[in-house]
């Protein structure tokens, strides 16, 4: 059974994350106007000199751009990473470090970084270990915190996210006439998007509850939060809503 989109109805959904996932390809064959404006753009960040991968024995990977930046570092190039333990919030990042040749040695089940910790801590995984806490510039420290209080761990910043200065005219016009779908992938897509267009003139879509608590707090609601934090998680989220709204109709 295939959701087809009912003829007197034009529906657009506007994808603000950086780059264009696999994920969300089965929105564009439900026959929504499927549009990619990116909000921001990730890029490597040279480390500090106190950093000592030799002497870290877990890498713990909260992202795929952790993944990415990580291994494309000329610390990681300079030594051996076979032995590594290393630590992967969902299967999304563990099949990420499987694209640079390594297995996750552990995956926690939620995609959510508050729940990370605790999971982590259950497992006993970090027990004894040097681990490395690889993230990005805009990331807080709640999980370092969280981590240190039971294992001896390290945060390192890999690469740096940076919201795009950039208006897109088609996208103003879109905002403007048809009300559209728009989906935040993170608290900082959202942030680059105010700055140049008027939240309340679309419908916001989230991909998990860290996000839509950002949305929240900046003064806004959004119309839908996937359960699922992941592309294809809001993808499907947003199709049975949509469904819901008798904006499509089955075939």
């Amino acid at each position: 059974m295939k959701l087809t989109m009912k003829s007197n109805n034009h529906i657009t959904v506007i994808l603000t994350n950086e780059n264009f996932e696999k994920g969300f390809l089965r929105l564009r064959r439900s026959g929504v106007n499927l549009l990619h404006f990116p909000m921001i753009k990730t890029s490597s960040r040279k480390q500090n000199s106190n950093i000592d991968l030799r002497d870290k024995e877990c890498i713990i990977f909260t992202s795929k751009n952790g993944v990415k930046y990580f291994f494309t570092d000329s610390l990681a190039k300079e030594i051996k990473m076979d032995e590594k333990f290393f630590v992967c919030i969902g299967k999304k990042t563990a099949q990420k470090l499987k694209e640079f040749g390594f297995k996750a040695s552990y995956v926690c089940k939620r995609n959510y970084s508050k729940f990370m910790s605790d999971e982590i801590k259950k497992s006993g995984v970090l027990k004894d270990k040097k681990s490395l806490l690889v993230q990005g510039s805009l990331s807080n420290n709640s999980l370092l915190d969280s981590l240190i209080s039971f294992s001896n761990t390290q945060k390192a910043i890999f690469y740096n996210t940076e919201l795009l200065n950039k208006k897109y005219d088609d996208l103003e016009k879109i905002c403007q006439k048809e009300e559209p779908y728009v989906i935040f992938t993170s608290p900082s897509s959202f942030d680059s998007f105010i700055n140049h267009y008027d939240p309340k003139k679309v419908n916001i879509v989230s991909i998990g509850n860290t996000t839509s608590s950002h949305i929240n707090i900046k003064g806004f609601n959004t119309v839908l939060t996937s359960k699922m934090q992941s592309f294809e998680g809001i993808s499907e989220s947003l199709m049975a809503f949509l469904k819901e709204k008798s904006e499509y109709e089955l075939s």
